[in-house]
Order: C-alpha cells, then sequence, then structure tokens
C-alpha cells in the first residue's frame, strides 16, 4: 500500500490542483470594499496563509512514503481545509474541471480517514476497479471481519480484511518476478489469454481481496449454534430453556443458479460436484427441526453438541457474491471485459476445497494455483483473539500473533516460516506438528505442472535465545515441497 499510494499520479495531480485552487482563493480576495481595520486583518491573514501554504508544501515534498495522512494531519491541514471548503462553496464548476479526473477527498488528504475500509476501497480505486458492485463488496469487508469477531465466541477467530490485504500485496508483488520461465503475469496472462495489465491490477486484485468475503455466512450456523447458544447455556444453568437450530441457506428461487453454471463451465466432474455441495444448492429446502431442551442441572448445562445439515464453502459464496456484484448472467456473458473476472470467481470457488482436483494445476487453471499458493503462505501477522483471566472476575481479550515474518529467497523459490513467539504459543496452546501436518495438507493440493518453478516451503519451530546476535535452538522442522 506505501508503494501503491507513493507512486500514484493521480494523487501527485490531485495535490497540485489542491495547491492550485487554495492560492487562487488567496490571490482572489477582493479588499476593496473593506473598511480600514478590516482590510489589515484580511491582510494579515493572507500573509500568514501563504507562509502556511509554503510550508505544506515543503511538509509534502519531505514525506516519506505512505505516511502523509499522518503527517499532514495538523494545524496547517485544519486551516488548508478549511480554506478550501470554503472555495469550493464558491467556486464549486472550478473545482469540478480540476477534479475530473479524480475524487476530491478531504477527509482523506487532512489524515481524518484512516479506517481499513477507506485503504481498500483507496487501493481498488487506484488499480482501475470501478464497477460499482464490486466497491459496495471491498468497502462492506470491514463489516464482515466485525461480524466474525462477535460471533467467534468459544474458537479463537484469525482475521480475514488484513489477510486478504496481505495476500493482494504479496501476489502484486510475485506477478512481477521472474520464476525462471519469465515473469509470473506473463506465463498467467498467456495460459488464461488475458491482457497482462489487467490480470495485474484488476483481476489479480478482485481475486485476492474478495476471495474470503464468503466467509461470514459460511460460518454463520456454526456461529451461532456452538459458540453463542453454549455461552447462553453457561450464563444461565439454573433455567429450564428450549431452543431451535438457527440455519441459513442460499435462496434459489431466482436466477442465482445461472451465476452456478458460469463458475462450473470448463471445470472437472469433481470441482462441479465440490461447488453444488458448498453452495447448498443440493439442500435447497431448510428441514423443520424440534427444539432442544435443558432443563435445570446443579453441575450446570452440557454442551451443546451442534451438527450442521449442510455445509456452505465460503469460496463458492465469495465467488457468487463476485458475480452477482458484476451484473445480470447475460451481461457477465455477453461482456468480453468481464472474463478476467470469470477467472476470478472460478479461482475463488475452487481455492477452499480440501481435496486434491485437476483444477488445482497451475498450466490449467493458473489463477487459482496462484491464490491457494498465496493464500498458504500469507501466515504473518494475523492477529488470534485469545481469552485470558486478568482478574477473578473478568477476561481479558488479547490480540497474538503466531508468526511476525515469512521469508522468500528469489534464486531458489524457497520460504522460511519461523515460530519464535513463545508467548503467542504458550496463548494458544501451539502445536507444531499438527500445524504443519495441516500445512503439508494445503499444499499438497497444489500441482505445480511445467510452467511453475519448484517450490520449497521450510517450517520451523524456534525457541529463541536470551542472547543477543545468537540464533534460537530449532525445536522442530518439516519440509514441504511444490
Amino acid at each position: 500500500m506505501d508503494r501503491i499510494s507513493s507512486q500514484s499520479s493521480s494523487f501527485s495531480n490531485w495535490m497540485t490542483g489542491l495547491f492550485k485552487t487554495v492560492e487562487k482563493a488567496i490571490d482572489g480576495i477582493d479588499t476593496s470594499l473593506m473598511g480600514l481595520s478590516e482590510l489589515k486583518n484580511t491582510e494579515d491573514e493572507i500573509v500568514q496563509a501563504k507562509v502556511q501554504l509554503a510550508d505544506a508544501k515543503k511538509k509534502l515534498a519531505n514525506l516519506d512514503n505512505g505516511s502523509f495522512g499522518a503527517k499532514i494531519a495538523g494545524k496547517t491541514a485544519k486551516w488548508v481545509t478549511k480554506l478550501l471548503e470554503k472555495e469550493m462553496q464558491q467556486s464549486q464548476p472550478e473545482l469540478e474541471e480540476i477534479g475530473a479526473d479524480f475524487d476530491l477527498d478531504l477527509d482523506f488528504i487532512t489524515g481524518k480517514r484512516r479506517t481499513l475500509s477507506s485503504a481498500l476501497l483507496d487501493v481498488s480505486k487506484e488499480r482501475g476497479i470501478d464497477n460499482e458492485g464490486l466497491l459496495y463488496l471491498i468497502k462492506s469487508l470491514p463489516d464482515l471481519e466485525a461480524f466474525l469477531y462477535s460471533t467467534s465466541v468459544q474458537k479463537y477467530y484469525r482475521d480475514h480484511t488484513e489477510h486478504t490485504l496481505r495476500v493482494s500485496v504479496l501476489g502484486d508483488f510475485l506477478l512481477e518476478q521472474d520464476i525462471g520461465q519469465g515473469k509470473m503475469s506473463g506465463i498467467i496472462s498467456e495460459l488464461l489469454e488475458v491482457d497482462e495489465k489487467q490480470l495485474k491490477e484488476k483481476i489479480w486484485w478482485i481475486t485476492s481481496l474478495l476471495h474470503d468475503i464468503g466467509y461470514p455466512l459460511g460460518k454463520m450456523s456454526t456461529a451461532v449454534n456452538f459458540s453463542l447458544l453454549n455461552q447462553l447455556l453457561k450464563c444461565y444453568p439454573s433455567l429450564d430453556l428450549d431452543f431451535i437450530p438457527f440455519e441459513i441457506n442460499l435462496s434459489w428461487k431466482s436466477n442465482q443458479v445461472e451465476y452456478l453454471k458460469i463458475i462450473e463451465e470448463g471445470l472437472s466432474m469433481e470441482a462441479k460436484t465440490l461447488i453444488r455441495k458448498g453452495s447448498g444448492i443440493l439442500n435447497p429446502v431448510l428441514k423443520s427441526q424440534l427444539p432442544n431442551t435443558y432443563l435445570q442441572q446443579s453441575s450446570g448445562h452440557p454442551e451443546y453438541k451442534y451438527t450442521p445439515t449442510f455445509n456452505l464453502d465460503h469460496g463458492v459464496l465469495s465467488a457468487l457474491s463476485l458475480l452477482k456484484g458484476l451484473g445480470t448472467p447475460e451481461e457477465i456473458r455477453s461482456n468480453d471485459e468481464y472474463q478476467g473476472y470469470i477467472f476470478a470467481a472460478k479461482s475463488i470457488a475452487l481455492h477452499n476445497f480440501k481435496d486434491k482436483l485437476p483444477d488445482h494445476n497451475f498450466d490449467t487453471q493458473p489463477l487459482t494455483f496462484f491464490l491457494m499458493l498465496i493464500d498458504e503462505l500469507q501466515e504473518w501477522g494475523r492477529p488470534i483473539p485469545v481469552q485470558v483471566r486478568d482478574t477473578y472476575f473478568t477476561m481479558e481479550l488479547k490480540k497474538i500473533s503466531l508468526l511476525d515474518e515469512i521469508s522468500l529467497h528469489l534464486d531458489e523459490f524457497s520460504w522460511l516460516m519461523q515460530f519464535k513467539n513463545e508467548q503467542a504459543k504458550n496463548l494458544m496452546n501451539f502445536d507444531f506438528q499438527l500445524f504443519s501436518k495441516e500445512k503439508q495438507n494445503s499444499f499438497g493440493r497444489l500441482d505445480r505442472g511445467s510452467k511453475f518453478s519448484k517450490t520449497l516451503i521450510d517450517l520451523q519451530n524456534i525457541l529463541p535465545s536470551k542472547k543477543k546476535k545468537v540464533s534460537g535452538q530449532i525445536l522442530g522442522e518439516v519440509k514441504i515441497e511444490i
């Protein structure tokens, strides 16, 4: 994100227009009808304004990449904002002419707008993504994140919004790299027969940003029926309770099945079967269930063992959300520019299946392979909320991260994950062997084919040394080759 904002030509042009507008406002002040005292005050304000404007330009020239919002949000920014807003009201036509090719967003400039939602939206627009339906989905990502945090009461939950942004940035970087047979973006675009620039700036960013957007809906039934209901059972052991399990499914009463057909076109029969199952279309009608009864018990209510009647796959839900955000099935099929987004939807739909499918091959489905690889590699910096008792009466929710960084050796195309954070490992009872086995299964789904270089992922469980400049002890190590 820092690199993108620092290289934004539209941002630079916008700032040039911003300063020109302020300078014009200063020079255009009419003093001919002012009284002596009012004239003196105005002249003083104009001198002060020019000094502050020059200072603002100087600060802008010395800014580090990506830090504009934080550094410009001082007194100068407040003054510039106030003056600009006043001028906007008086000179709206001129401002519209200046801002014809980009958004005049004062909150972003002055550092007021620093939410993750805004950052995701800014980056998406910077890449040229302008479809209103897709931008709406991207803007809603943090709202989905909040839902997941609030419903993951018992089992820990790792973030997904920051994760998708990191996946996007890592993929953006790797698309520029030569993997021995040419630049990654060139290979993938050639295999998919799409424009290389469109792949890098639009198709990849939509694929990565939206690949987990279906996660809240996919976890809805489990979150409510397991986590929340069991919390209530723990809170009220003396009450007799009745409840009917809550479940939610997609509705197939409209044309939603047509979007499913677009995703399935050209995929293997195994993939089509999993997509149908993951969409819930095989269970189109929700079944009525009898109430569960929990009567008072001296030792408290037993745990509610929820078993879902069907499982929605968040990858399939995400793919459907993407396509429905584009338009009708007819509009999608008839618009050649949407072909890249169809590839994105297919990749998103396939990325979460645990089976090893023919479609997980780089030669036949390069974008699917690429997304799955990076999705599994992005383990660093993912905060996990863990409940820790801080006093006798209260629980503190601590956010911890198991992995601080991941190292890439481009010459050998090898990745190194070192788990060193002992506090994080202890808090969540980290099992390195279990984690390694899960990663082996996840990476084992991938077939690099003939176009992708051999890739090595090295997992290490490290006991840090108390001495500086002394490497820690390797307690366990697993190497995975793709």
